[in-house]
């Protein structure tokens, strides 16, 4: 409907802009054009369907994102269209989604952002989503608190097991008990992995109630973490409660890794 009205407008305009010349071929006389009773409100009509149909294709944008499935963004790129509602800006985003279930994909989001929140909407920062249930193209903010923290983790433990984490391993660091372990010995393997680096590892670890066990494990890490995982460091780990000799690492992650986890 948006797109008719846009049409229509642009038609209008056209229309009204374009007849001076045709009154200057026929009779020589722009100006009876012109002056004519219906010029003004011909321009003036197409201006107005322009603008309706910008503010209706927003509003419409908005009310799709009622009833979407939970996702995250990350903004590839942002710019303004030009277009204020109430005197806020609408912003056209381009974005990498994830959302369960899903390979990562592109889309395209056009809504309006209050000035004053503007500068949250950066290239590479995450944005809480919901998608269309029968079109997946078409998302929107989540403005309901439709992406909970529950829908985040479960999404980065389903990128994690895509990057090649064992779901063990998952499920050890969502269920099992976690505890501090000294690092005793590191020893390189080679490469993992989707570019990961595997390590042996030794690790003294410190249970919650102060007794101490030894582990040797195998681990695939990133490379951006490697600086963390250093002979003599402590680290925070999980370890399964039925069988103790199984360790998830609990290792800082920063932003721009999360970028590129979820934007692969």
């Amino acid at each position: 409907m948006s797109r008719f009205f846009r049409v229509i407008g642009m038609l209008l305009i056209f229309g009204a802009g374009f007849s001076p010349f045709v009154a200057q071929w026929l009779w020589n006389d722009p100006f009876m054009v012109m002056q004519s009773w219906w010029f003004k409100p011909m321009i003036f009509s197409g201006i107005g369907l322009v603008v309706i149909s910008a503010i209706f294709g927003t509003s419409l944008g908005q009310r799709r994102i009622k009833s979407g499935l939970p996702a995250v963004g990350v903004i590839q790129s942002i710019q303004q269209t030009g277009t204020y509602i109430n005197e806020q800006p609408e912003v056209r985003m381009m974005l990498k989604v994830s959302r369960q279930g899903r390979d990562t994909y592109d889309a395209e989001l056009r809504t309006i952002v209050p000035l004053t929140s503007l500068s949250q909407f950066q290239p590479g920062a995450f944005i809480p989503l919901v998608v269309s249930e029968k079109d997946e193209r078409k998302v929107g903010l989540d403005q309901h608190g439709t992406v909970s923290q529950e829908h985040m983790q479960q999404l980065l433990n389903e990128k994690m097991m895509q990057q090649g984490i064992a779901p063990e391993m998952v499920d050890i660091a969502r269920n099992g008990e976690k505890a501090m372990a000294k690092i005793l010995d590191v020893t390189p393997l080679g490469s993992g992995n989707n570019g990961n680096i595997k390590l042996q590892l030794k690790l003294s670890i410190t249970k919650p109630s102060g007794e101490t066990f030894e582990v040797i494990t195998q681990k695939e890490v990133l490379p951006s973490t490697l600086s963390q995982i250093q002979q003599g460091y402590v680290i925070n780990v999980f370890y399964s409660k039925e069988d103790p000799s199984k360790v998830a690492l609990a290792l800082q992650v920063q932003e721009e890794q999360l970028n590129n986890l979820f934007s692969s």
